[in-house]
């Protein structure tokens, strides 16, 4: 079990060093932007990795795997005999019963949220337009809307999960990650792992739990193991059977992938060979019961194609799990090589050049900006040896970015109005960020700027110059922040009166 972190060597457990080479050297291709990831078989850890600058102590954002966290404490108040799976969410709730509400709203159960089939379309708390987000799954005027009846058809539903946390701690009186205490003690998770809050100040169980790669594979392989710790079922074995297994179709459109089109089972992914906790920007982890076998990663891929995920668990499934078992020469070499390749990896960084003979032209010069959608007044680029400077005027004031030059570099993101623990509540500090800048043309400079915090999300900046003129492009991923920092301007050189 991860708990007790026993190493061994990959070919101790059946697979080739090299298989795991060919692995990384696929996402490296594909510029799959992963902070870390674990290789687990049979309890014992056979590769653990991290790109530089993350290491074993970072505490990582899961972002939607949390909903998993939610399900299992809804099936430990199950197991207890506190909570039925037909139980109807609203009876729990009478301060927010009101009049006018639906018959499928009330209609809907804990099972119908557990498997993603409230009647409500979309998150009712997402435009943020009300801080009480638990009254918003009941009674916002517009989100709670029923529009079929609940358990009939998939449709992804955080706030559902969000309404199932806030039952949790209803029920308990603590927050659901307490709640869950003594299965974490008993499977070595550390006290540190921590969810961030909803602005009425419930635990925000579909997106904000907390924790280190680590604690992520401990909490992953209990799922694997369908809530079993050495002989012992920490969970109930039968909601692990229902969880781990298709409870409702989830085949939308005409989209279709192995790794979560399989079905969909109690916050709970089910793809073609076992099933997966999923979270924005790969914080995954992959079961393959068959073979006892876990993949674990956090990473930040939200600027990258969606296909990404399903790009990885299909390496993962073909290049990892498909390769177990096969014959192999132990003695070719592999695993020390996959040891020195383990020491250097580090975030990818290789979108351009780190140079123009077009940066001495603009070394230090300001660029007035027409009136834009992102408040920027006027912006400069300094470059001096392997770094730069980018220093711009917005609706808070004057302020700057430090960047590398094809090379990362550790930063603040000079904004505090975003928020930190608790949504909607304003930070009142800047954000860990790191930031890179290259030359994609002789005239073309991207910024990438990432938050690499409490919260993820990212910025590319494109600044193509034209004479005197300036095109500034700006993309940003990021969840209920960088609202700013996306859209188009346009501007000129400066004359030195404007400076």
């Amino acid at each position: 079990m991860v708990n007790d972190f026993i190493y061994k060597k990959p070919e101790d457990e059946g697979l080739s060093s090299a298989c795991i080479l060919k692995f990384i050297d696929r996402l490296k291709d594909r510029k799959v932007n992963l902070h870390s990831f674990m290789i687990v078989r049979n309890g014992n850890i056979l590769t653990e990795a991290y790109y530089k600058p993350f290491d074993k102590d970072f505490m990582h954002r899961l972002y939607s795997s949390s909903k998993t966290y939610v399900a299992m404490a809804v099936g430990m108040l199950i197991g207890e005999g506190k909570l039925k799976l037909t139980d109807k969410i609203l009876d729990f709730f009478p301060e927010f019963q009101a009049d006018g509400q639906h018959e499928w709203l009330k209609a809907c159960t804990v099972e119908d949220a557990l498997k993603m089939s409230v009647p409500m379309r979309t998150d009712t708390y997402f435009a943020l337009d009300y801080k009480e987000w638990a009254w918003t799954f009941f009674n916002h005027p517009i989100r709670s809307r029923a529009l079929k009846p609940a358990g009939t058809v998939f449709n992804y539903n955080t706030s559902g999960t969000f309404i199932l946390d806030v039952l949790v701690e209803k029920l308990t009186g603590k927050p659901f990650l307490e709640y869950m205490r003594p299965v974490f003690d008993e499977i070595g998770v550390s006290r540190d792992i921590w969810c961030v809050k909803s602005p009425d100040g419930y635990s925000w169980g579909g997106s904000g739990v907390i924790c280190t790669l680590r604690d992520f594979a401990k909490f992953g392989e209990l799922i694997l193991n369908k809530g079993a710790y050495k002989g012992k079922q920490l969970l109930p074995r039968d909601f692990m059977e229902r969880a781990t297994s298709k409870q409702i179709s989830n085949v939308e459109e005409n989209q279709f992938t192995i790794y979560r089109n399989y079905g969909y089972g109690y916050q709970i992914w089910i793809n073609k060979y076992g099933y997966c906790l999923s979270g924005m920007g790969a914080q995954m982890v992959f079961c393959f019961p068959d073979k006892n076998f876990l993949f674990v990663c956090q990473g930040d891929t939200q600027a990258n194609s969606d296909t990404d995920i399903p790009y990885l668990y299909e390496q993962v499934a073909y290049e990892l799990y498909q390769r177990l078992d096969e014959p192999f020469d132990k003695d070719n070499g592999a695993y020390e090589q996959l040891q020195k390749e383990l020491e250097t990896l580090a975030l990818n960084v290789d979108y351009g050049v780190a140079y123009s003979p077009f940066a001495e032209k603009i070394n230090g010069e300001r660029y007035a900006l027409e009136e834009n959608s992102m408040g920027w007044k006027w912006f400069s680029l300094s470059f001096e040896n392997d770094s730069g400077k980018l220093r711009y005027e917005n609706a808070r004031g004057v302020t700057e970015i430090v960047f590398g030059l094809n090379a990362l570099k550790k930063g603040k993101f000079p904004e505090t109005h975003y928020y930190d623990t608790q949504v909607m509540l304003p930070s009142g500090r800047e954000f860990n960020c790191l930031a890179d800048g290259s030359w994609t043309e002789e005239r073309k400079f991207l910024l990438r700027v990432y938050i690499v915090d409490n919260n993820f999300g990212n910025c590319f900046m494109t600044f193509g110059f034209k004479g005197d003129e300036v095109g500034v492009m700006l993309n940003k991923r990021a969840e209920f922040f960088m609202e700013d920092y996306a859209g188009f301007a346009g501007g000129r050189k400066a004359a030195k009166e404007e400076e």
